[in-house]
């Protein structure tokens, strides 16, 4: 059996762009590939099967199969993983890429990073930024300014949540051709606006979410906004938590030596009332002891008078 999973990475960008015609680095660092013997590279492109980009042995050179120019794509091996630079980038490399390494028993994926293709395009994706962090619970509304010069009815809105720990960005909202508003500019190309409410109720719905727009069968990706909870909250809500777990403790231990003092003071009261019954019990004895010798020597005087009456 192989045992496919998700491994953790080090570092791996989500989304990055590149110029038309310049050069891009991708790097893959494992936090454990001791036991790996290849390590490789893929691209998915929408709507694609994955391609192998290339692949490396430990000591080997690397392989690049034909439908990737060799003199442009290179893969590298790294300190625990793999590397993969694309020189004079055109606008067919975009697409997701994700790398792999494999043992005798194993798969390794990475998460993805999505390769963005800039420079000179008909279609413009401008997104404001979330002022300040977030509350617990609260809604933020993001949104988005597309220029083109392509009908607005002809492509599609889309956004995506990336963030850590996640394989792939993730598609959360796609607007419908009606729900944007036109905007007002000096120009020729129209230009659309669009807006995304989401409430952030806890850590699972924070990130950076991207805009996008799909149009003939091309992705283009906003600038993205980030969306975090507010440091105060978490800080004020682990302050909180470490104080009435100090004061439940504290307030444990008191009881516990109430409790003790308690039983102590039960137990003192016991023995004394139980020495203040047997010394009363041992005076009673005494007084026992000593009523015959009142008693005889009463009558014995009682004696004595009675004679002397007598006799006289």
């Amino acid at each position: 059996f192989i045992n496919v999973f998700k491994t953790k990475i080090l570092y791996n960008p989500l989304v990055i762009s590149a110029e038309p015609g310049g050069a891009v680095n991708l790097t893959c660092t494992f936090v454990d590939d001791s036991d790996k013997e290849v390590r490789m590279w893929y691209k998915q492109r929408l709507e694609h099967a994955p391609l192998e980009v290339g692949s490396k042995l430990e000591d080997k050179p690397a392989v690049i199969p034909g439908q990737f120019d060799k003199s442009r794509f290179k893969l590298n091996r790294i300190a625990s993983g793999i590397s993969l630079s694309i020189e004079r980038v055109t606008k067919e490399d975009e697409g997701m890429y994700f790398c792999v390494e494999t043992g005798k028993k194993t798969l390794d994926f990475s998460t993805a990073t999505f390769l963005a293709v800039t420079g000179q395009s008909d279609i413009s994706v401008l997104q404001t930024s979330v002022r300040g962090s977030v509350s617990p619970g609260e809604s933020v509304t993001l949104q988005c300014t597309v220029m083109s010069e392509i009908r607005a009815a002809d492509v599609q809105v889309l956004w995506f949540r990336a963030a850590a720990g996640q394989s792939f960005p993730e598609i959360i909202y796609t607007h419908q051709n009606s729900s944007s508003r036109q905007c007002e500019i000096n120009s020729s190309t129209s230009c659309s606006l669009y807006e995304f409410s989401k409430n952030i109720l806890d850590q699972r719905h924070t990130g950076t979410y991207y805009c996008a727009v799909a149009v003939c069968g091309k992705i283009i990706f906003g600038n993205g906004t980030s969306v975090e909870l507010s440091k105060s909250f978490c800080a004020l809500l682990g302050t909180c938590v470490a104080d009435m777990i100090i004061l439940s403790i504290f307030y444990l231990h008191l009881v516990s030596v109430q409790r003790q003092m308690t039983t102590e003071q039960n137990s003192e009261n016991l023995h004394y009332a139980a020495i203040h019954i047997k010394e009363k019990k041992a005076k009673s004895a005494r007084v026992k002891r000593e009523q015959p010798k009142d008693i005889v020597y009463s009558q014995v005087r009682s004696s004595k008078a009675a004679a002397h009456r007598s006799h006289h």
